[in-house]
């Protein structure tokens, strides 16, 4: 109980946080269990007696706590029992010494340490690419998301950060910016995946560190003498002889229970040197702490390196990204039919150009922290203005190629050429100035394109005009003139 109280004390310890499976046991489960080992061994070692010394009878009860501090705080050594004490006093047992067991709350508060670093990398540089990863997984894995309303907002406010973000990575990269002239690599940041490099360096970085932590493990526990006995890797040593049934490595010497101390005292101007047997009592406990922490290492780095693999596999496979993005598609409200050339191009342009490797992951992230119902509906609204955007530009397309390819100049007016007669202006290439609010459909094509006129079509249509086409007020002046010859 006292190191769980101790564990709710440290800041956001006790909450998981917006990881996948492989950050969360690393930088939450084990170095959070790494921290309550020192605890506990601390509270071991400064509130109990972690040592306690067989000291002469015609010590006092100040020597014998004198005794006990001073071979806590120096380096104690182990002799088996069938070997004579003088020999150790003499040197030969100096390769046997004991002190690893006074620094073991530093070391396992460092190994700790070490286990959060990876996520620590991954959120810094995460939040350099202008997708808050962080708060995109918050807003998909929000528990208000049951109501209505809520996820809603949350599913626009999704889709519309990730729309920004997306366009704005395509947008550096037909620029082909190069921000950075001289450490070129700095521009991976601007790149479609820089989100994915970064999470790959973290995934490495958790698998070295398992690598690198078993590796110091094995060095703080063997010294040059077990090495020279030929202890060379100390979880696979100690393993093999619990399977092999063996109990030789109860009396290896790496955790001994009863170990030997020698110190000097000063008695009427004379030095004495004692030899006092102790007993480290925390060694009973601390070897079982570290052969299961060491084979916990072994199952952590290959759940670790399968975790890379499917990763890897996810993201670059085009058929896992396919498979992906079409079995949520086809659980939209909008009927999707895999079955369809044409939804299948579409599909690989989502992929490829609107989504990118950035977009995947954080989609396959998405996935993995909300429900199946909140990713397949993000999932169909961002498809839905990948497609409305890819239907507007179809569109404006079709409109270019049959519009008229015309240049008017700034302050001329066009005129159209008769083939046999003088040059005649045309009224609606006369305009001059910016283009025309209105827009035009595809209906007005024939009515946007030039028209040639001759002398005749003129003329007739000139004398049709003035037959036909009379305005009010020649009417009026018609019947004026009529009543005047009736008057006279």
């Amino acid at each position: 109980m006292f190191v769980f109280r101790v564990l709710n004390t440290v800041p956001y310890s006790n909450q998981a946080g917006a990881k996948d499976i492989v950050a969360s046991v690393h930088s939450f489960f084990t170095s959070n269990l790494l921290v309550g080992l020192a605890v506990l061994l601390s509270y071991k070692q400064f509130g109990g007696k972690p040592i306690e010394c067989m000291v002469p009878t015609d010590f006092t009860s100040a020597w014998v706590q004198y005794a006990e501090n001073y071979c806590w705080a120096q380096e104690t050594y182990y002799v088996p029992f069938s070997d004579p004490v003088l020999a150790a006093r003499n040197g030969e047992s100096a390769t046997q010494k004991i002190s690893y067991y006074q620094w073991m709350p530093f070391f396992f508060l460092f190994e700790a340490a070490c286990f959060k670093l990876p996520c620590l990398i991954w959120k810094y540089f995460s939040s350099q690419s202008g997708m808050r990863v962080g708060e995109i997984l918050r807003l998909a894995s929000d528990d208000h998301n049951t109501v209505p309303e809520v996820k809603k907002a949350n599913i626009a406010s999704l889709c519309f950060h990730l729309q920004g973000a997306l366009r704005f990575q395509k947008r550096l990269k037909k620029k082909s910016l190069v921000p950075h002239k001289v450490l070129r690599f700095l521009n991976i940041k601007y790149s479609t995946y820089y989100v994915v490099f970064i999470y790959f360096v973290a995934k490495f970085a958790f698998l070295l560190n398992v690598g690198l932590q078993s590796k110091l493990l094995n060095s703080y526990m063997l010294s040059n003498g077990d090495m020279e006995s030929g202890l060379t890797n100390y979880g696979f040593d100690i393993w093999y002889s619990l399977l092999q049934g063996n109990t030789t490595w109860k009396t290896s010497g790496l955790f001994p229970r009863v170990t030997l101390c020698d110190f000097e005292v000063r008695e009427m101007g004379n030095i004495q040197k004692h030899t006092v047997q102790c007993v480290l009592l925390l060694n009973v406990f601390t070897e079982k702490i570290f052969i299961i922490l060491w084979a916990w290492y072994l199952i952590l780095a290959a759940f670790t390196t399968c975790n890379l693999f499917s990763w890897a596999f996810i993201i670059f496979s085009e058929t896992s990204k396919e498979h992906f993005i079409i079995n949520h598609l086809e659980m939209c409200e909008a009927p999707f039919d895999r079955s369809n050339a044409e939804n299948q191009k579409h599909v690989d342009c989502f992929i490829d150009f609107y989504l990118g490797l950035d977009g995947i992951l954080l989609l396959q992230l998405i996935a993995q922290h909300a429900d199946v119902v909140f990713t397949t509906e993000l999932i169909g609204a961002l498809w839905q203005s990948h497609y409305a955007v890819e239907e507007q530009r179809k569109m404006l397309k079709q409109v270019q190629s049959i519009l008229p390819k015309t240049s008017v100049a700034d302050g001329k007016k066009s005129e159209a050429t008769t083939p046999d007669g003088p040059r005649i202006r045309n009224p609606r290439a006369s305009i001059p100035g910016p283009a025309l609010k209105r827009t035009t459909s595809f209906d007005d094509a024939e009515l946007c394109a030039p028209k040639k006129f001759d002398d005749s079509s003129d003329e007739d249509s000139s004398k049709k005009s003035s037959t036909h086409q009379t305005t009010p007020e020649h009417k009026g002046s018609k019947k004026s003139s009529i009543k005047s010859k009736k008057i006279t």
